[in-house]
């Protein structure tokens, strides 16, 4: 006879172990050695598969997150920046008044310097910059440069297209006035004005930071800052989109022009509702 508890054998004519007092047994049970192997592995913490699946999934997370901000850098702004600052002239349009369209594309597309794309990048990555905590932000200027620097390399090393126009030179195309819309000629709206967005975005991102750094939970009136700009920017979406249909009648691409500010609209709103919620050390 055996105690199941401590192992213990016994002679013939006991029924209890006088250690444990349980009933004894004619044999011990035997255990499975994969629950051995469970419960040890139980004490012994986090396995290294546990460690290795964390490292993927915070990896997966960063790209994620480069990316999107490589998107608002090199996209969301060219977009929604020219939507915003059109949004005084077009309130007058929707009360009757025509506003100058030439000198409003004039500033937004003709310009080699993009004051409006500009001022809008640094606005947004110093309100983004303080609530989500992601340092690639900084860092998204890096590709839209790289894009440039090949171009620019590409036409010297090819003599012929360096000069597209009489006294014109590769830095007056890229940098200058030699590139424009209006002479049929996009490489600055191409990849010059991703570069400047995406290098605005991420300074204003530095700044916030160095300055101020993260937004804490507390922080209610930069949260509703998102607030507001996020509003705003869905409200120039939707009175865009109204014009355009008043103009000329619904059609399935203004979907596809829309699609891009709204989503920044919606990440503002999000970044001001539910991330205030969460707490937020100061860095």
């Amino acid at each position: 006879m055996f105690c199941p508890v401590c192992k213990v054998e016994y002679r013939s004519g006991f029924s209890r172990c006088a250690d444990c007092d349980v009933d004894l047994v004619k044999e011990i049970p035997t255990e499975s050695p994969q629950k051995d192997i469970d419960i040890s592995v139980a004490h012994m913490g986090p396995t290294q598969g546990s460690f290795e699946r964390f490292r993927t999934k915070s990896l997966t997370k960063s790209v994620l997150n480069f990316g999107l901000h490589q998107f608002i850098g090199m996209y969301g702004v060219p977009f929604t920046a020219p939507i915003v600052f059109s949004l005084g002239f077009k309130l007058l349009f929707l009360f009757g008044h025509n506003y100058p369209r030439k000198t409003f594309y004039s500033i937004v597309s003709e310009s080699p310097y993009f004051p409006i794309q500009i001022v809008f990048a640094v606005i947004l990555g110093w309100l983004l910059g303080r609530v989500l905590r992601d340092r690639s932000m900084v860092w998204i200027w890096v590709l839209p440069l790289a894009v440039l620097c090949y171009s620019v390399a590409t036409r010297l090393l090819n003599p012929t297209s360096v000069l597209t126009g009489v006294g014109q030179s590769w830095f007056s195309h890229y940098f200058g006035w030699g590139c424009r819309p209006a002479d049929h000629c996009l490489d600055q709206l191409v990849i010059t004005m991703p570069f400047y967005s995406s290098l605005a975005y991420s300074l204003g991102a530095a700044l916030a930071r160095k300055t101020l750094g993260f937004a804490s939970s507390q922080s209610r009136a930069h949260f509703r800052a998102l607030w507001v700009v996020g509003l705003i920017v869905l409200g120039a979406v939707v009175i865009d989109l109204a014009i355009s249909t008043k103009g000329s009648g619904w059609q399935t691409g203004y979907l596809l022009v829309a699609a891009t500010p709204a989503g920044l609209g919606a990440l503002l709103l999000y970044a001001g509702s539910t991330l205030h919620r969460q707490p937020v050390s100061n860095a």
